[in-house]
């Protein structure tokens, strides 16, 4: 018995140093997918882009970033062993890379980030048991601090023109997580039988259309806001990179916050539903804001806010998804928003020549969310009652 009990402490010490170590991964894939974004002001002069062009860098590895969630299979570890791989890769390719724009590159980099990001989610979630929600909030708690510190420390490397150096630092990171994943992480946890009545994949794919939309409309809005958030505060007059930064980092804050706080058992005495009430209309109101603030110090302020309101979103939808259908492909139909969304941004921006028309684009998706809303969570409420029948 003695030694049962010390082979369960064991077991149990090594799954919160490999949670410990997921998170920091997590956190890291969370910089890298902010750190286009960060750079956008000093790479568009670099390779002379115009919003168009730096909207389809954001399609590329977005699009790239959904396909990795689609190439992650049911053995985590090594979907997550492939996803680093392409990371260390794709670093290192983007630091040797010239003057041309590396539209390829920022694909297979996209790619990396989503097969890391899917295979951490579902490892985790793999594991949490009966505390998949909480525990999730706390997973994208820690990809909030990465994408809010990944800003400022860029700034750095950008005042010394050293882009080439920040994508070696990456490398190395990402290269140690790798070597972690390969060494540590060999084996798959024991995820309990699920009971046919109980599984996933039971819910009906015309009930799950509601709560898909919302979650690719939540991520969309995400990666346009922070995204163009960095351009946007230097062209309405933040005039350092430092300054304009601030407010991609501030949006991240807000987020941080916002998950940390649900994932306690806050979000169990508000309830999920009153939650995802909130947020929408918060959401709503903070990118209305956005687009008709009229001063750099507005944007600051407005930016935070928005990142309080929508950082409990794409968790929330995520443990809603996950319950009907714990698959690879719900991160894929999510990451949709964050392809296309930005990418509309730099259109409307290069056809209006203004960015500020071109955040109508993350505006629409939150105008959209308000609308289906209620259609989500009655279609949420129709499956758990299709679930709740014994077969």
């Amino acid at each position: 018995m003695p030694h049962a009990s010390s082979a369960a402490r064991l077991v149990a010490s090594r799954r919160a140093l490999s949670g410990l170590v997921l998170g920091a991964g997590f956190s890291l894939t969370g910089a890298g997918t902010v750190m286009l974004g960060a750079l956008l002001p000093v790479l568009s002069l670099r390779w002379g882009m115009r919003d168009s062009t730096a909207g389809f860098l954001f399609f590329l590895q977005f699009a790239g970033s959904a396909l990795g969630a689609i190439f992650s299979g049911s053995n985590r570890i090594r979907s997550l062993t492939a996803g680093y791989a392409l990371l260390v890769l794709s670093s290192c390719a983007l630091a040797l890379s010239g003057s041309s724009v590396p539209f390829a590159l920022y694909f297979f980099f996209g790619l990396g980030l989503g097969m890391a990001m899917t295979s951490t989610s579902l490892l985790i979630s793999d594991r949490a048991g009966d505390r998949q929600a909480p525990r999730l909030q706390a997973l994208n708690f820690a990809w909030s601090a990465g994408a809010t510190a990944g800003p400022m420390l860029f700034v750095p490397f950008l005042h010394r023109g050293g882009i080439q150096s920040l994508f070696f630092v990456m490398m190395s990171l990402f290269l140690l997580l790798l070597a972690w994943v390969v060494f540590r992480e060999r084996r798959q946890p024991a995820r309990p039988p699920v009971l046919k009545s109980q599984s996933p994949a039971s819910a009906p794919i015309g009930q799950m259309l509601p709560l898909l939309t919302l979650a690719v409309c939540a991520v969309g809005i995400e990666t346009s806001l922070s995204g163009w958030l960095t351009t946007y505060s230097h062209r309405a007059g933040l005039g350092s990179v430092a300054g304009a930064a601030l407010a991609t980092s501030l949006l991240w804050f807000g987020g941080m916050f916002s998950r940390l706080a649900f994932s306690t058992r806050l979000l169990t005495r508000i309830g999920r539903r009153a939650t995802l009430h909130a947020s929408v209309w918060g959401v709503v109101a903070s990118a209305a804001l956005l687009i008709a603030a009229p001063f750099p110090a507005v944007i600051l302020s407005v930016a935070a806010i928005a990142g309080l309101c929508i950082g409990p979103l794409y968790p929330l939808l995520l443990s809603f998804l996950l319950e009907r259908a714990a698959r690879g492909w719900i991160f894929a139909v999510a990451g949709i928003g964050a392809a296309v969304f930005p990418w509309l941004t730099g259109l409307l921006s290069s056809h209006f020549n203004s960015l500020r028309c071109g955040l109508i684009a993350p505006c629409a998706a939150a105008l959209l969310m308000a609308f289906l809303r209620p259609f989500a969570l009655q279609s949420a409420k129709q499956a758990d009652s299709t679930a709740s029948i014994p077969a």
